[in-house]
């Protein structure tokens, strides 16, 4: 439980942190794939976003190269803001740059609904709005 929520807290402290090279650079700081889509950064947005929604067990890679890639999803209320009542899922990509959305560390499937990925990957973090079908 320990190194959940160790996990957890890094991932929410990569995602801020992330977020001024995100905007600094213009684009994601290595490219993500999920469910087929690739996620794209248009200027003035606060992320960059997929444009159709995926399935709960989407495929995903990231072309980054790092021994461990961290991946938070943490859901969106309606309105588009961080529920802060429901856990981030993680995901943990160790020796791969590919996995799935199904493959949470607690097992647990992602319901419908709007999602942010965080993903730190090095010194790196891309933040990805999407949607679950």
């Amino acid at each position: 439980m320990k190194k959940f929520k160790f996990a957890a807290l890094l991932g929410l402290l990569t995602t801020f942190t992330g977020l001024s090279s995100l905007h600094a650079e213009g684009s994601l700081p290595f490219a993500v794939n999920v469910g087929g889509q690739a996620a794209t950064y248009k200027a003035g947005e606060p992320f960059a976003k997929l444009e159709k929604p995926v399935a709960a067990n989407a495929p995903l890679s990231v072309a980054a190269k790092a021994d461990m890639t961290i991946i938070n999803v943490h859901k969106l209320k309606a309105d588009g803001t961080t529920d802060e009542t429901a856990q981030p899922a993680i995901i943990l990509l160790q020796g791969t740059d590919k996995g799935s959305l199904d493959q949470t560390m607690d097992k647990q499937k992602l319901p419908a609904g709007k999602y942010l990925l965080s993903i730190t990957a090095g010194e790196a973090t891309a933040t990805i709005q999407f949607e679950i079908q």
